[in-house]
């Protein structure tokens, strides 16, 4: 039985009730310490993987701005084309109707000069 009561007074004693805290102490801090290295190290693969993907999208946003400005261009040239079309119909019909003018005015001129002359 003096094992017992050897076992008794070292669990009723300070010094094992301190060494026990530093012992959890140094257990704590060595968890915090290991979350705060997994933390961290978890947080730079996040930035590097965002960095990454910003990049990514850059890139793909410069692809499509160069297809936006590369089609705005093909319109802009088919726009020019169209003006220039309907440009050339315009003048067509204006002289297309002065030529119809100078036309009846002389259907007009014939038909009065063999009315004058059938009279």
């Amino acid at each position: 039985m003096p094992d017992v009561k050897v076992a008794q007074q070292i669990a009723e004693s300070q010094a094992a009730f301190g060494i026990l805290f530093v012992i959890l102490f140094l257990a704590v801090s060595a968890a915090v310490v290991y979350g705060y290295r997994d933390l961290k190290r978890e947080n730079e693969e996040n930035e590097a993987k965002l960095l990454s993907f910003y990049d990514e999208q850059k890139k793909e946003s410069q692809a499509r701005e160069q297809k936006l400005m590369d089609h705005l261009e093909k319109t802009n040239e088919s726009h020019e084309r169209t003006s220039q079309a309907l440009e050339k119909i315009n003048y067509s019909l204006t002289a297309l109707e002065v030529n119809m003018k100078q036309r009846f005015h002389e259907v007009e001129t014939e038909i009065r000069y063999l009315k004058r002359s059938g009279e």
